[in-house]
């Protein structure tokens, strides 16, 4: 994650992401409200609405972890013995307790992950981490080290899942884990911004002393060398560092890192089945979120009265629900302006603001799961805030967790105050 003073450095360096926002509105605006089959599509007062919006809409950063204020880089307890091995290197936010209750190596001062932590730690469920290592911690010599970066995969060569193959036989350092986290909910044209923000000499290719600058800047901003190498660093640059990426190695990486987390997770609830149930689909959604047991147990009763005969779901429709995260942004914009033109949100105009905001139509069979999930009442309207509290929730818990409230917090106070008055409703 990064901190405030990373967060403001790469707005300046990005100086173009106020007027990204601008434009991003408007073009969304302009396709959603325009002429559609002769007639407008909205009204005048839904564009005095979408004036009034300005640059108030969050467009994520380009290298950014999470967005929520309950995210933001507090200090927190981690054991004693990632303490002991990370020292000051590392400021000691949520993501370092996380990555260090999942790293299985350390070697020197240095704790690392393996393609099966790495995965196993995105995929985590228990919200609750607490304090607890997830994994036995192995010490490497020297020798074992040198061993698994020998093992490590060439750029060239193609692998069905570049985590899944180096499984256990990889080290991957935290500023490399906290990049990998932030990257894995971008849409596409993201990956061009990040790219141009790491390759500094702008010659469209990536030097190990360029990508060396994303540890640098992951860092608590101590002087301190970066770790020489690591199972990425080999993968891309090669053991003597001359290898360079293209943009296109850049864009085949990030795919790849996206469709395996995809695959994982869906592979968990389909059994080999190749498909999973609504039932399922709705747990897997519902899973790796901050929800309250009370708020999922609402969205369960709506799929367990409202599901019909249940022919599964396969991993093309799971994939393309899912990827709308990457453009969840977009797509509250336009959720958004259909709210101020105070025109509910039915299947059609759903399907219509995914393929605003994709370029791509949503498969009518997940439209209808959706609303199935978050139609509040059965009036065939989207409950649009339901829906976004939902998909922000699953970006923000990917490689992370929310840390237990401490007991005497205002937070907790707040949150034990909410769900009495929700049962007190019922």
């Amino acid at each position: 994650m990064l901190c405030r003073r990373s967060a403001r450095l790469l707005s300046a360096v990005s100086n173009t992401s106020t007027f990204c926002n601008a434009v991003s509105e408007k073009r969304i605006a302009r396709l959603l409200f325009n002429e559609k089959d002769g007639e407008k599509h909205g009204n005048s007062d839904a564009w005095k609405g979408v004036a009034l919006l300005g640059g108030g809409a969050v467009i994520s950063g380009v290298i950014s972890s999470q967005d929520s204020e309950d995210d933001e880089d507090e200090e927190v307890d981690i054991d004693h013995d990632a303490q002991k091995a990370q020292g000051t290197r590392y400021k000691r936010t949520r993501m370092f307790r996380h990555f260090c209750a999942f790293s299985s190596l350390k070697y020197k001062t240095e704790l690392f992950m393996t393609g099966e932590d790495f995965l196993k730690a995105i995929l985590f469920k228990d919200q609750n981490l607490g304090s607890t290592r997830y994994t036995d911690l192995t010490h490497l010599s020297e020798d074992e080290y040198q061993q698994i970066l020998d093992s490590a995969p060439s750029l060239d060569q193609e692998t069905r899942g570049l985590f899944r193959s180096i499984g256990k036989v990889a080290v991957i350092s935290y500023p490399e884990y906290l990049f990998l986290v932030s990257i894995l909910s971008k849409p596409r044209d993201h990956f061009l911004k990040t790219f141009q923000m790491i390759d500094v000499d702008s010659n469209w290719v990536l030097t190990k002393d360029e990508f060396e600058l994303v540890e640098k800047l992951f860092s608590k901003g101590l002087v301190e060398d970066s770790i020489e190498n690591t199972t990425l660093k080999v993968h891309f640059f090669k053991m003597d560092g001359t290898g360079v990426i293209t943009f296109d190695d850049f864009v085949h990486f990030l795919d790849g890192l996206q469709k395996e987390c995809l695959e994982v997770e869906f592979n968990e609830y389909a059994k080999g089945s190749g498909r999973i149930q609504e039932t399922d689909f709705t747990e897997l959604l519902l899973s790796r979120t901050l929800l309250s047991e009370m708020e999922k147990d609402k969205y369960r009763g709506r799929i367990s009265t409202r599901s019909g005969v249940d022919s599964g779901i396969s991993f093309f429709q799971y994939s393309q629900f899912m990827n709308l995260l990457n453009d969840i942004h977009d797509l509250e914009i336009a959720l958004r302006m259909y709210q101020i033109a105070k025109k509910p949100v039915t299947q059609e105009e759903f399907q219509r603001a995914v393929k605003v905001c994709t370029g791509t139509p949503l498969d009518d069979k997940m439209v209808k799961l959706t609303f199935k999930i978050f139609d509040e009442d059965g009036d065939g309207h989207l409950g649009h805030e339901e829906f976004m509290k939902v998909m922000k929730n699953r970006i923000r818990s990917r490689g992370t967790v929310n840390v237990e409230i401490p007991p005497k917090s205002w937070r907790a106070f707040r949150k034990c105050v909410h769900e009495r008055m929700m049962v007190a409703a019922i």
